[in-house]
């Protein structure tokens, strides 16, 4: 006669659903950290194809006695991971500074998925940056060395919740005594740059559909501004009088210089007048899929 098959699965399902809703009603853990159980979705697989697996190598009672353990396994394990991993939902903030010291020039790169970063240049009393990050999720890390000057913030990892959505909002102040490089990597991602008493001499971001903010100062040398995305919106402004060339390549391109408009298919050009031999200017190049571009000498709004 043939054995039907009985899975333990969804009733193991039931029991976990219960003792977690118990720990929650009587204080264990917080309510807040329930949601924490939509990112066990792939554990269901798991344990379905380990039940089928032992069914299959085993028979009558020791298959049933696999089985059982499989399911007790997960089911204590999904109940300690909503207990104390570290709840990606859950907002956190980091402060921190470091001194500028005898540093003249530094770098700074920022590494982050869906971010919302603003970088402005201060007057910092001897401080080379301070930044204020608010975060879900692993840790921030900040770092920087000394010898070089580079500063690199990089959005925390999290080996938990990897189905989670994580926020990251960095407010960053920079010192505008100090010549800077910045670089930026993100996904979906809006940026404010607040640059315009910044000695800027290179500035990179490389992004997914995002948003740019970019106030420039008065360069010094030929300043290369280089954007790679997908749909990109981005507006630039500089100080009158200085010149500027933008180049846009990609899809459906819109781009506007000082008022003169461009639109159309592949790549669009714009030059201000002065920027053929000027020793001081922006060369900017922005590539994406669909591209909405702007350069213009007034100031952005605050």
């Amino acid at each position: 006669m043939r054995t039907r098959y009985r899975s333990f699965f969804w009733p193991a399902v039931l029991i976990l659903i219960g003792i977690i809703a118990l720990l929650a009603n009587i204080g264990v853990i917080s309510t807040d950290r329930l949601s924490m159980l939509a990112d066990l979705w792939p554990l269901i697989l798991v344990v379905v194809g380990l039940e089928l697996i032992a069914r299959r190598a085993l028979h009558g009672a020791n298959a049933d006695l696999a089985a059982v353990l499989i399911v007790l396994i997960a089911v204590g394990g999904a109940v300690v991971y909503v207990a104390v991993a570290p709840n990606p939902d859950t907002s956190h903030t980091l402060d921190t500074s470091a001194a500028v010291g005898s540093l003249n020039s530094a770098s700074l790169e920022i590494d982050a998925g869906a971010a919302n970063i603003t970088v402005t240049g201060a007057s910092l009393e001897g401080d080379l940056y301070r930044a204020h990050i608010q975060y879900s999720g692993g840790k921030p890390d900040v770092s920087i060395d000394r010898s070089t000057g580079d500063l690199t913030i990089s959005e925390g990892n999290n080996t938990f919740g990897l189905f989670a959505s994580h926020r990251f909002t960095l407010d960053l102040q920079i010192n505008s005594s100090v010549a800077w490089k910045i670089a930026t990597n993100s996904g979906a991602a809006t940026d404010v740059y607040k640059l315009a008493d910044i000695n800027v001499r290179e500035l990179s971001v490389d992004t997914g559909a995002s948003r740019e903010e970019i106030t420039l100062g008065k360069p010094s040398g030929i300043v290369p501004v280089t954007i790679n995305g997908g749909a990109l919106t981005v507006h630039l402004h500089r100080p009158a009088g200085v010149p500027a060339a933008v180049t846009v390549s990609g899809g459906a391109v819109s781009l506007e210089g000082d008022g003169q408009q461009r639109h159309g298919f592949g790549s669009q050009n714009w030059t201000s007048p002065g920027f053929e031999g000027a020793r001081d200017a922006y060369k900017v190049e922005v590539d994406g899929g669909a591209c909405t571009v702007t350069m213009d000498t007034t100031a952005a709004a605050a």
